[in-house]
């Protein structure tokens, strides 16, 4: 996986490009690597809302995700104080994300398959039955030649 990052109100730095990398693109990797292809792309936003405010919440960092073969989109966007905080509350954002797409994924999983196995589910008493039919014959069948 890649990473594409945009600055906006700022000029962006070796530093920073580095810093977006370890703190986002490897936890993602960690999670979807397997799953993502080698082509893909983690793009990220890094923004000075304000230009004429020094001190607050004028940092953004946004993420966004798009999952291969279904039309959805991660997407992870965090307001803080500094730069390096804002990367840290969208990669908490995009991992829960992550998180909450593996768990339905699984889970609608898990659902199909239970109703797979109630369709094809035969009890006990009609697998004996069953048995008792199919090998009756036989049974029957030793018991007359003795």
């Amino acid at each position: 996986m890649q990473i594409k990052i945009k600055s906006t109100g700022f000029k962006l730095t070796e530093g920073l490009r580095i810093l977006a990398e370890e703190k986002l693109l490897a936890p993602v990797e960690k999670r979807l690597g397997s799953e993502l292809p080698a082509d893909h792309f983690l793009e990220v936003e890094l923004a000075k809302v304000t230009n004429h405010h020094e001190e607050g919440r004028i940092w953004k960092c946004e993420a966004n995700l798009a999952l291969p073969h279904i039309k959805r989109t991660l997407y992870a966007k965090a307001m803080a104080e500094s730069l390096e905080v804002a990367i840290d509350e969208a990669k908490d954002e995009i991992l829960r994300e992550i998180g909450d797409y593996k768990n339905k994924r699984s889970s609608q999983f898990l659902r199909v398959a239970r109703k797979l196995k109630d369709y094809m589910h035969v009890t006990r008493l009609a697998q004996s039955a069953r048995f008792a039919t199919k090998h009756a014959g036989n049974l029957y069948r030793w018991i007359r030649r003795k």
